[in-house]
């Protein structure tokens, strides 16, 4: 049940012996694990030739483009590591470019849970993700949304965006029910001004000041003008 769906290797340039290999795996046997398990292992082997060994690590992910992204953090090419298996679903160009966004973004993006669905007429995983280094505006929780359509052959990623991760909780709560479309990345106006009172730096509304009021005299009449 597992696949390989990229390998990479590098070599010492002097001996041309293998230094480095990286393989991106999807794991078909999760689906009789822990409900909802990541599927995808990224596995990074390093060797020591002067040694005569080599050390051997890996992890999990839920989706393709983050085991890519732990890969590149390892020396691997995010263009050599993309899956390129005959008979996989492909992406459509939305995709395609999330996914390289996710692939080299480095550190960028803290994942705080993920689950996978994979029965046949639901296959869908969500994933909410803390972003560490939000663009202004931007908010700064983010649900990376991969549904999969087995008969067609084809599958989608999209990403929206949240101000807290309870939030992110509840969408994906409602996952699949109606109406339940993931929001923008970008924060409404209305949302970035309390954001800003919030850190201190709330937007302030000038206006003319109004007129003083004429001074009262103790009878209870204005008082006149001043003569000199």
């Amino acid at each position: 049940m597992l696949t390989l769906l990229a390998v990479q290797n590098a070599e010492n340039p002097h001996t041309e012996l293998l230094t480095d290999s990286y393989f991106l795996v999807h794991d078909g046997t999760m689906t009789w694990d822990i409900p909802g398990s990541a599927q995808y292992a990224a596995v990074h082997v390093q060797r020591d030739l002067g040694a005569g060994s080599y050390r051997f690590d890996y992890s999990r992910h839920a989706i393709a483009a983050l085991a890519q992204n732990w890969l590149a953090a390892r020396g691997a090419d995010p263009a050599l590591t993309v899956p390129a298996v005959e008979g996989q679903p492909e992406g459509d160009a939305e995709t395609r470019e999330l996914e390289e966004f996710l692939a080299r973004s480095g550190a960028r993006f803290e994942v705080v849970d993920d689950y996978t669905y994979d029965q046949p007429d639901f296959y869908k995983t969500w994933i909410i993700a803390r972003d560490t280094a939000p663009e202004p505006g931007r908010l700064p929780v983010r649900v990376l949304l991969e549904e999969v359509d087995l008969e067609a052959g084809c599958y989608t990623l999209r990403q929206g965006g949240f101000a807290r991760v309870d939030d992110a909780r509840a969408w994906v709560d409602r996952l699949g029910e109606p109406g339940n479309s993931l929001p923008p990345l970008t924060a409404a106006p209305s949302a970035r001004a309390a954001g800003a009172g919030a850190h201190g730096s709330a937007a302030v509304t000038l206006s003319a000041p109004s007129p003083a009021p004429a001074p009262v005299t103790a009878e209870g009449r204005p008082a006149g003008p001043k003569h000199r």
